[in-house]
C-alpha cells in the first residue's frame, strides 16, 4: 500500500499545554497548543507562554511559588478552533485525560458554544486518556496521519486505536508536591519524603498507579528501562523522554535509550509549569509505543 505524504492536510490538530510538546515540534507539525492557566499569588500566567519552565522551577525550588492550576476555558478552545479552521476544514482536539482535569469537558463546551462561529468546519474532541509526553506522542501521530492525507474520520479511528498502546512511566523526586496539590494522601507524601523513595509510577488509559518504590534515582532509572525493555523488546519504538528541571538526567537517559533500543524517533520534552506544579522538580520519565511502520520519523526539533 502506497502512503500519501506531504499533501496539504485537511485536519488540524489542537492540544492543551499539558501535552508538553516541544515548541519546535508543535510548530513543524502545525499543532495548535491551548495553554492552561497557572496562578501564583495574585498573578495569572498562561502555561508556557507567560512563564517558562526554567523560571518556574527556580521559583518552586526556592519555595517562592505555591501555584494552583486551571484548565483552559471554553472560549480559549473556541479561539484555537477558529484559528486552526482558517487552514483546515476539520479539527481534531486531543485533551488531557478526563480523569485528572475538566479540560476535556471544556473543549466539548467550546464545540457546543460555537453557534455558527466555525462555518464549514467540523470539530472532534478526544479524551487522550493520557498526559504529558504520552499525549504529545499521540498528537504527533495524529498530525502525521493528517499530513499523509487521511481524513478526519480516518485520523480519529487511528488515534483511538493508538491510545491503549502508549506507555508512560516516570518517577518523582518526592511526593511532596503531589500531596500539596491534593493528589495523594498526607501519609503517603510523608512516607515518600522521609524514606527518600522515588515512586515509580505509570499512567495508562486514564489510570495512574505506583509500580515500585525505588530508593534512589539510579535504581528508579534502571527499573524504568527494564520495564520498557519487557514491553517492547527489539521492536522499533517512538520515544519521548520526559523531564522536570532534570536536563542532565534526561540527556543521559536519552543516550541510554538510543544505545539500547531500536528507536524510530527519540526526543526530550520538558514538563511545562502546569504539570510541574503537581509533580515538582526532579521528575524523569519516558513515554513510548511500538512503531507499526505506518509513518516516517518527525523532522528534528
Amino acid at each position: 500500500m502506497v502512503r500519501q505524504r506531504d499533501v496539504a492536510p485537511d485536519v488540524a490538530i489542537v492540544v492543551d499545554s499539558s501535552s508538553c510538546l516541544p515548541p519546535g515540534l508543535a510548530s513543524k507539525w502545525n499543532i495548535t497548543v491551548v495553554p492552561h492557566e497557572l496562578i501564583i499569588g495574585d498573578r495569572s500566567f498562561r502555561d508556557g507562554v507567560d512563564i517558562q519552565p526554567s523560571d518556574f522551577y527556580r521559583l518552586l525550588r526556592q519555595g517562592e511559588a505555591v501555584p494552583t492550576t486551571a484548565a483552559p476555558r471554553p472560549q480559549e478552545f473556541l479561539e484555537a478552533f477558529s484559528a486552526a479552521g482558517k487552514h483546515c476544514r476539520n479539527i481534531l482536539c486531543l485533551t488531557l485525560s478526563a480523569s485528572f482535569s475538566v479540560t476535556y469537558r471544556s473543549a466539548l463546551a467550546a464545540v457546543e458554544q460555537a453557534n455558527g462561529k466555525l462555518p464549514g468546519s467540523r470539530v472532534e474532541v478526544i479524551d487522550s486518556r493520557a498526559a504529558a509526553g504520552a499525549s504529545g506522542l499521540i498528537a504527533l501521530a495524529a498530525a502525521r496521519w493528517a499530513r499523509e492525507g487521511h481524513d478526519l474520520d480516518q485520523v480519529v479511528t487511528r488515534v483511538n486505536a493508538l491510545l491503549p498502546k502508549v506507555n508512560l512511566i516516570a518517577f518523582l523526586e518526592t511526593l511532596y508536591y503531589l500531596r500539596r496539590s491534593g493528589r495523594v494522601s498526607m501519609i503517603k507524601a510523608w512516607t515518600g519524603s522521609i524514606l527518600g523513595i522515588r515512586p515509580l509510577t505509570e499512567l495508562h488509559m486514564g489510570e495512574a498507579k505506583v509500580l515500585e518504590l525505588p530508593r534512589s534515582r539510579a535504581r528508579a532509572t534502571k527499573r524504568m528501562l527494564e520495564l520498557m525493555r519487557e514491553r517492547v523488546g527489539q521492536a522499533p519504538v517512538l520515544v519521548n523522554v520526559l523531564e522536570a528541571d532534570s536536563p542532565e538526567d534526561a540527556l543521559d537517559l536519552r543516550s541510554r535509550i538510543e544505545a539500547e533500543f531500536n528507536c524510530r524517533e527519540l526526543f526530550i520534552s520538558q514538563f511545562t509549569p502546569v504539570m510541574g506544579a503537581h509533580t515538582g522538580p526532579g521528575l524523569l520519565g519516558v513515554a513510548f509505543y511500538v512503531d507499526e511502520g505506518e509513518w516516517e520519523p518527525a523532522p528534528p526539533a
